[in-house]
Formats: structure tokens, C-alpha cells, sequence
């Protein structure tokens, strides 16, 4: 033909001035075209004849007609087909093909999988089209194309996936095929933290007490932003938390990809937003609430949401132990729909876990309608529903400091030294009574002397 090369080109748009040609690929159709490998339209696995199955056969010529085609253009002999059913051979270029050979699970496919789909056509076409691969036509696949700019001689510039058919013009095209995105389906991801247990103490108060002022903080992968806190447990003596509270994450999702979408702008001045996918990763970090500094991150975790760690019923027997778990022995919240239990949070900023506290959760997905059927609100507010939220039963030494500087004195000064304030006060009073005895003793001596001789 004339016009053997197509050329791609992949351009960078630019709303002022022209755009840019970030690269380019050539591709030789005349050579696909006249290839035995059938390269001008890929090889499917399965010969499927059901219109309404999305792997349908798209090549105009069948597999017998294309082992025909093979074989006339590499110069052998017609193939010769004989037997029926599991007895079917087929002849070509002197060397023999069975059909039992193919479908008995030392070929492929598997026969379980051919007992299984009804729509795979005749036995003929089928062992034909196993011949095709065995001999190494091109399989139906997506190729990838590396794009190269004059400008940079021999410096990739980007990938380019795609495939390309090539069909007679004066035939009936088989139809297009859809390629159009797959939808993102909408999750809401429901978390209640219950309470935190065993949580590192960071900090002393002035009595020389260890304690945290503990809260959770948690997020998506890729979602920072959307990111959610509990309200703080202040003065843990012991590392248990108590919050009830709720957190809701409403988010895209692709079953087929396991991947979460998210639209988001690559800078401050893209005009459109990027669609960016995310492993459905859930992050959890336990901090240490500071009023004047930082807070400080006692431990975190992060959970899978198609591949969870089992957790455990109860805190004593929570380790790290479950993060070794096989993927077999994992959990998707997409088939448990809900999960409640403890999981550990751990510190390895120097290369190796180290068990600091440990966190019980409920997490429960629900599709957009479920949701909707079953509403709950952020936290304690309205509507608190499914499951309804009390506040947290918080011991009475759990409260801000600066918040309740009368209830410091109560609980950290009074209950504990209010004996030796009693006596302190007594102790003063005698000082302050002896005090002002000695004051006055000189004075009313004198008077009662002076007074007495005059």
C-alpha cells in the first residue's frame, strides 16, 4: 500500500499558543498485514460465537479458516481434520494434533473451563484455534508503545497503550468494541473507635504521674485531606482510651481494579481535575494531644481493605503476631461487610514493629443505597443511629487541664494531700497566732506595768 506507516502522536494542550508534541511512535501496518502471526487483528483464546458475551470473536475469518490462511502463506498443506468429539486430531505440516491433548489440563485451556461455557464452538474450530497459539500466532492482547521526540534523540518520553485491527473496508466490520472507563461504584466506609488499650504514656504530670492525652486520627490512602479525629481522652494513667465515635468516609470505588478513584488537582493552576486511583488503604495513627507543641504520634497502623488482618475479640490476646497472617487468612470488608475487634498499633521508625497500644474498631462498608436506608451521622450527632453512640464512661480524672483548673485542684491536690492541707492550715494558724502574741506581748506588758504605777 501508498500509506504503510501510522504515525501517533501524543500533544501537551495549551490554552495560549500552540500545543506541544510531547512524542510520537510509527508502527509498519504493511508488515502486521501481511504476516502469518495474524498481526493485523490479535488471536482471541477462546472462540466464543455469543453476541451478547463481551469476549465475543471479533476477527472476520474464523480459526479454521485462519489455520488455512497460516498454512497457505507459510506454503504447507491444507490441514486435514479427523475423528469427532475427545477423538478429533488434526494434521498439519506432518505433525498431528489431538483434541483430548488440549482440553485434558495439559493444554489450554482447561477442560472444566470448556465444559463450562457452552458458547465455544465447534470442536474443529476450537482444536484450530489451540493449533493457532501452539504455533505462535500474535494473541489478542494490548501492546505498549514507547513515544520519542526529535527534540530528545533516544529518550523515552512516556508509554502509549493501545491495540490496533486491521479489516478489509469492503467487508461487514464487526462492531466496536467498548471502551469507555469502567464506573466507580459509591462506598460509604463507616468506623466507630470504641477505645484504645495499653497506649505508650508519653508524658508525666507535676505529681510525677505517667499519662497521655490519647486520640485517633484517621484516613484513606490518597485522601489525606478528608482525614478525621476523635475527640481527646485526657490524662490515660493506664493507656485505655474510651471515645465512641464515629467517622464516615464516603468514596468511589472500582471492584473490578480494587482501586480506589479520586478526582483531585495536580497543582493550583490546572484548570481541570486529575482522576488519580488508590489502593483502598486505611490509615490509623494514635497521638498524644500537646497544647503548646505538636502532637505527638504514639503508634499507627495501616489495614488493607480487600486484604485485612484478622483482628482478635479482646485486647489481651491483640499482637503483632496478626500481621504475619497468610493472604489466605485475610479479610475484604467488601465480602465480610462488617468487622469489629482489636488490632495493634505499633512504632517502627527504627526498622523493626514495636508493639505501643492497641485500638478497637468497628468497620462496616455500605453500598450508596444502604447508606441511605441506614443513616448515621459523624461522631455522637444527629442522626446517631446504627448503632446509637452513648458518650464514653471517661474515669473523673480524664479532663483538660487548662479547661478545669478547679477540677485539677479537686482531683490532683485535694483528694490526695487534703489531710496535710488540713494540718498545714493548723500549723499556720498557731504560727500566725504566736506571731502576733509575740507583736503584742511588749505593748500590753508595758501598759500593764506603767498603768498600773500611775
Amino acid at each position: 500500500p501508498r500509506d504503510s506507516q501510522l504515525i501517533i502522536k501524543v500533544y501537551d494542550k495549551d490554552l495560549i499558543g500552540s500545543n506541544d508534541v510531547v512524542g510520537s511512535t510509527t508502527i509498519d501496518l504493511e508488515d502486521r498485514f501481511l504476516s502469518w502471526k495474524r498481526a493485523s487483528c490479535g488471536v482471541a483464546s477462546s472462540y466464543i460465537t455469543d453476541k451478547e458475551n463481551k469476549d465475543v470473536w471479533r476477527d472476520l475469518l474464523k480459526p479454521i479458516a485462519l489455520l488455512k490462511r497460516m498454512c497457505l502463506l507459510k506454503g504447507w498443506q491444507p490441514p486435514i481434520f479427523k475423528g469427532k468429539g475427545s477423538t478429533l486430531r488434526c494434521y498439519v505440516n506432518s505433525s498431528e494434533y489431538k483434541m483430548k491433548f488440549f482440553e485434558s489440563g495439559k493444554g489450554k485451556p482447561a477442560e472444566a473451563a470448556v465444559a463450562a461455557n457452552k458458547s465455544l464452538g465447534s470442536d474443529e474450530h476450537r482444536l484450530a484455534l489451540y493449533i493457532l497459539h501452539e504455533l505462535g500466532v500474535v494473541p489478542e492482547h494490548i501492546e505498549t508503545r514507547t513515544l520519542y521526540n526529535d527534540d530528545c534523540p533516544g529518550i523515552p518520553q512516556g508509554k502509549l497503550h493501545l491495540w490496533i485491527d486491521i479489516f478489509p473496508y469492503d467487508r461487514n466490520l464487526p462492531p466496536p468494541v467498548d471502551i469507555r472507563p469502567r464506573k466507580a461504584q459509591k462506598f460509604t466506609l463507616r468506623i466507630i473507635v470504641w477505645n484504645t488499650y495499653d497506649v505508650i504514656l508519653q508524658d508525666e504530670n507535676f505529681m510525677g504521674e505517667k499519662m497521655s492525652d490519647i486520640f485517633c486520627k484517621i484516613w484513606m490512602e490518597g485522601l489525606p485531606k478528608h482525614s478525621q479525629e476523635t475527640d481527646v481522652h485526657f490524662r490515660s494513667l493506664t493507656g485505655e482510651g474510651n471515645f465512641n465515635w464515629r467517622m464516615t468516609y464516603d468514596f468511589d470505588y472500582l471492584l473490578a481494579e480494587q482501586k480506589v478513584v479520586a478526582f483531585q488537582k495536580t497543582s493550583f493552576f490546572s484548570m481541570d481535575a486529575t482522576e488519580h486511583k488508590y489502593a483502598p488503604v486505611l490509615h490509623i495513627n494514635v497521638y498524644d494531644y500537646d497544647t503548646f507543641s505538636s502532637d505527638d504520634l504514639l503508634g499507627w497502623t495501616e489495614l488493607s481493605l480487600v486484604s485485612m488482618p484478622s483482628p482478635t475479640k479482646g485486647a489481651k490476646e491483640c499482637d503483632l503476631d496478626i500481621y504475619d497472617a497468610p493472604p489466605e487468612k485475610r479479610l475484604s470488608i467488601f465480602d465480610k461487610k462488617k468487622i469489629k475487634g482489636c488490632w495493634p498499633v505499633y512504632d517502627d521508625t527504627l526498622g523493626e514493629r514495636e508493639l505501643t497500644g492497641k485500638i478497637e474498631l468497628e468497620i462496616e462498608i455500605l453500598t450508596e443505597e444502604e447508606a441511605l436506608e441506614k443513616p448515621a451521622g459523624q461522631a455522637r450527632s444527629s442522626p446517631n443511629e446504627n448503632p446509637t453512640l452513648e458518650p464514653p464512661d471517661r474515669p473523673v480524672t480524664s479532663f483538660n487541664f487548662f479547661m478545669n483548673p478547679f477540677t485539677v485542684f479537686k482531683i490532683l491536690i485535694w483528694q490526695k494531700y487534703k489531710w496535710k492541707i488540713y494540718m498545714s492550715f493548723l500549723v499556720l494558724l498557731c504560727i500566725c497566732f504566736l506571731g502576733l502574741l509575740i507583736y503584742t506581748s511588749p505593748g500590753a506588758i508595758t501598759t500593764a506595768l506603767y498603768g498600773s504605777i500611775g
